[in-house]
């Protein structure tokens, strides 16, 4: 199967697979060390690989300790086929596609090894190139922000197990990391990067943190009971408004004109936002926004399609800006 390279990892496993129970079965006992020879790896992915098939796919092999050798007990036995119709291929292409998206990120590895073990149990190889439906379906997430491996398992284990973490966090505009114990309750992407929602430790208040920002992260001997909330409902509120950390919530009122309006229309911007619709086809928005930074970068983005009616600080920051950046 051909798609993502970025994403096939080492396509030659699958073959490895297939060629290791192929030669058990044309010979009555081999060792790790032909099997290496013959397959051009080393004796170290040979016995990575026997593991696979006897761990993950129950192939009856069986260690000869006397004769360091191994043997297939089962002459009929082989890799469990999985047929796709051509349209689960498809689908199979796109998720590929859709995988790549994390390349560069401990995800990646992960999805690799999985992409390439459904294609070693496939009926028989098969090639669709992903130029066929390139015209059809394309990517644009551009590049996840570096997570580390080690911070990645940290955190999935203390979901797992509800366990209380401690994070060294490098919270955007602070010189220095500041240590914090939270409870972790959801992971979520958005736009191609990572984030953790958590609570402090004995506050009932979700706050969201960046995998890329987590310098390290420990499991403590702590448990938490988990809330009976809908970890994903706070994850969708906790990305549809503007989170800042101990930042001061302001209640924002802005005009946008009727070419933007479509866009505002769209989504959910904070659960408690009010528009107010106007004859031309222009709205205004009043919501809260959790602080001047994000009120203010959040209003310039949208340029002269957006007018500020309210804070009047809010209002002179924008025409401050807007004169700086004439300037350039």
């Amino acid at each position: 199967m051909s798609y993502n390279k970025k994403m096939s990892g080492n396509r030659s496993q699958s073959a490895r697979w297939n060629a290791i129970i192929s030669i058990l079965k044309q010979r009555n006992k081999v060792t790790a060390e032909t099997l290496a020879v013959e397959l051009e790896v080393s004796v170290r992915t040979i016995h990575r690989d026997l593991d696979v098939l006897r761990d993950d796919y129950h192939a009856p092999i069986e260690f000869d300790s006397s004769r360091r050798t191994f043997v297939l007990t089962e002459d009929e036995w082989q890799l469990r086929p999985v047929q796709l119709t051509e349209s689960e291929l498809f689908h199979l292409v796109v998720a590929a596609g859709m995988a790549g998206q994390f390349h560069g990120t401990p995800i990646a590895k992960g999805l690799s090894q999985l992409f390439d073990k459904l294609e070693g149990v496939l009926v028989e190889p098969i090639d669709l190139d992903p130029a066929l439906i390139a015209d059809k379906v394309s990517f644009h997430g551009g590049h996840p922000r570096a997570i580390s491996s080690r911070v990645w398992r940290t955190l999935v284990g203390g979901l797992r197990n509800h366990q209380v973490l401690r994070l060294f966090y490098q919270a955007a505009g602070h010189p220095r990391p500041t240590e914090r114990e939270v409870e972790p309750v959801h992971l979520a992407c958005r736009m191609g990067d990572w984030y953790l929602l958590a609570r402090r430790t004995g506050s009932s208040e979700t706050r969201t943190y960046a995998l890329s920002r987590i310098q390290s992260a420990e499991t403590l001997r702590k448990y938490f009971q988990p809330m009976p909330t809908d970890s994903n409902r706070s994850a969708r509120q906790a990305f549809a408004r503007f989170v800042a950390h101990g930042g001061k919530s302001i209640n924002v009122k802005v005009r946008f004109t009727p070419e933007s309006s479509e866009w505002i229309r769209e989504r959910e911007w904070h659960p408690q936002q009010e528009i107010a619709e106007h004859r031309d086809g222009g709205l205004t928005i009043t919501l809260p926004i959790d602080g001047d930074k994000e009120a203010l970068s959040w209003v310039l983005r949208w340029g002269a399609q957006a007018k500020v009616v309210a804070p009047k600080w809010l209002k002179e920051r924008v025409r401050e800006e807007a004169k700086a950046m004439s300037r350039c």
